[in-house]
C-alpha cells in the first residue's frame, strides 16, 4: 500500500471513527438525561422506555450533525499535517503582510 492510499485510509478511518463516537455520545446522553428529566416532569413511562426513547432521539440528532463535524475535523487535521510537513510556522494571512 503506497503512502497516498495509507493517507486516504487513515482519513476515512478517522472520519468514520469520529462519526461513531459522536452518535454513541448522543445515545448515551439521551439514555441518561431523558429518564432524569422524565422523573422530574412526572412522565408516566418506565425508566427503560424513557432511556430507549432518549437514546433514539439524541442519537438521531447527533447523527445529523456527526458527519459534518467529522468532515471539518478531518480537514483541520489534514491542514495541520500539511503545515507541519512544509515547516510553516503560521497559517495566518496577517502574519505574511
Amino acid at each position: 500500500m503506497n503512502s497516498k492510499a495509507k493517507l486516504w485510509a487513515g482519513r476515512l478511518g478517522g472520519f468514520l471513527f469520529t462519526v461513531v463516537k459522536i452518535i454513541a455520545l448522543g445515545a448515551l446522553l439521551g439514555a441518561i438525561t431523558f429518564p432524569v428529566v422524565g422523573a422530574l416532569g412526572g412522565a408516566h413511562k418506565s425508566t427503560a422506555e424513557l432511556s430507549l426513547f432518549g437514546a433514539k432521539t439524541l442519537g438521531f440528532y447527533f447523527m445529523v450533525w456527526a458527519p459534518g463535524i467529522a468532515l471539518v475535523r478531518e480537514f483541520m487535521r489534514a491542514a495541520k499535517l500539511g503545515h507541519e510537513a512544509t515547516g510553516s510556522a503560521s497559517n495566518s494571512t496577517l502574519d505574511r503582510a
